[in-house]
């Protein structure tokens, strides 16, 4: 009986992990199918990237530093999310950004270049 207990043991242990590997331990009904795949995400414009890269920590939600310090400097008037925004004008965004504003710190040529700026300009002020 001792005998068959140990190698009942075995086999369910060896089971388990044959399991696992095999493809864990969910329902066949809630894994994904091998020939399904998630709709794509919309393509990031090359400006939308250097925004993520750059600018998103600070200025995507109304949670981030630089969208606070907006809204109370504004009181509501404007949207303090900048990609909201319709009012910013290319010469206006390039100074702020070379130059930094409040506690926005300026940013060097050699982390935005010239023709980084250029795009990020437009694609804040698109109807400029």
């Amino acid at each position: 009986m001792k005998g068959f207990r140990l190698r009942r043991g075995r086999a369910v242990a060896a089971c388990a992990v044959l399991a696992v590997t095999l493809g864990g331990c969910s329902p066949l009904w809630r894994r994904p199918s091998p020939h399904y795949s998630p709709p794509a995400e919309p393509a990031r414009s090359a400006a939308g990237k250097i925004f993520d890269k750059w600018c998103s920590d600070c200025h995507s939600t109304a949670e981030g530093p630089g969208s606070r310090a907006l809204q109370r400097r504004y009181q509501g008037s404007l949207p303090a999310v900048l990609e909201q925004r319709s009012d910013l004008r290319p010469d206006y965004v390039k100074l702020v950004v070379r130059h930094g504003i409040s506690f926005m710190p300026s940013f060097r040529k050699t982390e935005i270049s010239d023709a980084d700026l250029a795009l990020l300009a437009a694609y804040l002020a698109p109807s400029q």
